[in-house]
């Protein structure tokens, strides 16, 4: 699926042709798949909040500070994600309801273990409202590492510049339950990590609390934003070019596809090719109309015209190193698209 097109021109020479290079933007298949049905998705807090004395690691001058005197505030954490994955789902489309449970599932305090959630519980989730997934927040662990300088200017904390190296790191585990399914349909994990040097004038609740717990709602979100990613499709901007040169019809053609006219693009290169004699010639024009096909959709049809390409270009004698490169990149790619195209069509439930 092609979704909108920019274009921009880049002139090379080669035997009176220009190549015109321009950008689409093509929708890329969810990284999981889900089944159709799961369309009302419900997100689930199944975590336990990671204690303050594992993973943090906080030195003032080199030496190790308590981690009594900073108590993060990592119980927070999870709903920053929970609700930035809400976000990122709901305004894709891609689902039909999209809800968060307000609550924790667990009462324990054995954070390190990923307890399934039982039958008995999936089937109380799923009549609460009719939904037919569940998403599952199964652990969300941070390590901190904050390194802090002070040059002292004065004879308190407050009176000092703080210089500070801070490096967080992120790991969230999820777990998806769908309808009349007692184990999870796929379990997976994402992880990112924010670095952050800074100097501040201030007070050691700043620097000890309010600026490591700003970054930690930062990497919350983002660490939410990119697991929401892997379950919708996405847009991507891929390069694509046509073969251009100065006769009136092959600007005409090119000018149409400027416009986004694939059709109109395409039966001048229809016309046109049947009148060209040289094989290099007819290898320019059949990848252009492997290109206004793909930009079409029809991708069968633009593996047969690249491949057509292809074979024209065998029968030149002359060097033809541009256009058998620009071949040989553009087969795999529409190989590709036709396998991505097959996702895309089973999660969006396309016959």
């Amino acid at each position: 699926m092609i979704k909108r097109i920019l274009f921009f021109l880049i002139i090379t020479c080669s035997s009176c042709s220009s190549i015109y290079r321009f950008s689409a933007e093509v929708q890329e298949p969810a990284i999981i798949t889900l089944p159709v049905y799961a369309q009302n998705v419900l997100i689930i807090n199944n975590t336990v909040t990671q204690p303050n004395d594992f993973g943090i690691n906080i030195t003032l001058n080199g030496n190790s500070i308590n981690a009594d005197h900073s108590r993060l505030s990592l119980d927070s954490m999870v709903w920053k994600t929970i609700d930035e994955i809400a976000i990122i789902l709901d305004e894709s489309h891609f689902f039909n309801t999209i809800a968060s449970h307000r609550e924790p599932i667990r009462n324990d305090s054995d954070w390190l273990t990923l307890p399934f959630i039982s039958p008995e519980q999936q089937n109380d989730f799923y009549e609460a409202d009719n939904y037919d997934a569940l998403f599952v927040i199964e652990r969300l662990m941070f390590y901190v590492k904050e390194e802090i300088t002070i040059n002292k200017v004065g004879n308190s904390f407050r009176d000092s510049y703080s210089y500070v190296d801070l490096r967080l790191d992120g790991v969230i585990v999820c777990s998806i339950y769908v309808y009349e399914n007692t184990k999870p349909l796929i379990s997976f994990n994402v992880a990112d990590s924010l670095l952050y040097k800074f100097m501040v004038y201030n007070d050691s609740t700043t620097v000890l609390k309010e600026i490591p717990e700003a970054m930690l709602n930062i990497l919350s979100t983002e660490l939410g934003n990119n697991v929401a990613k892997c379950l919708i499709p996405l847009w991507s901007t891929k390069d694509r070019n046509l073969f251009v040169n100065i006769s009136s019809r092959m600007q005409e053609a090119v000018g149409y596809a400027a416009d986004s006219k694939w059709a109109n693009a395409e039966l001048i290169w229809l016309t046109e090719i049947d009148k060209k004699t040289k094989p290099a010639d007819k290898a320019k024009i059949a990848y252009n109309l492997a290109v206004a096909n793909e930009m079409q959709d029809k991708f069968y049809p633009a593996l047969e015209w690249v491949q057509k390409a292809k074979e024209y270009i065998k029968n030149e004698k002359s060097n033809n190193n541009q256009i058998n490169e620009l071949i040989d990149k553009y087969i795999p790619k529409l190989e590709q698209r036709i396998e991505s195209n097959k996702l895309l069509d089973l999660q969006w439930g396309r016959e």
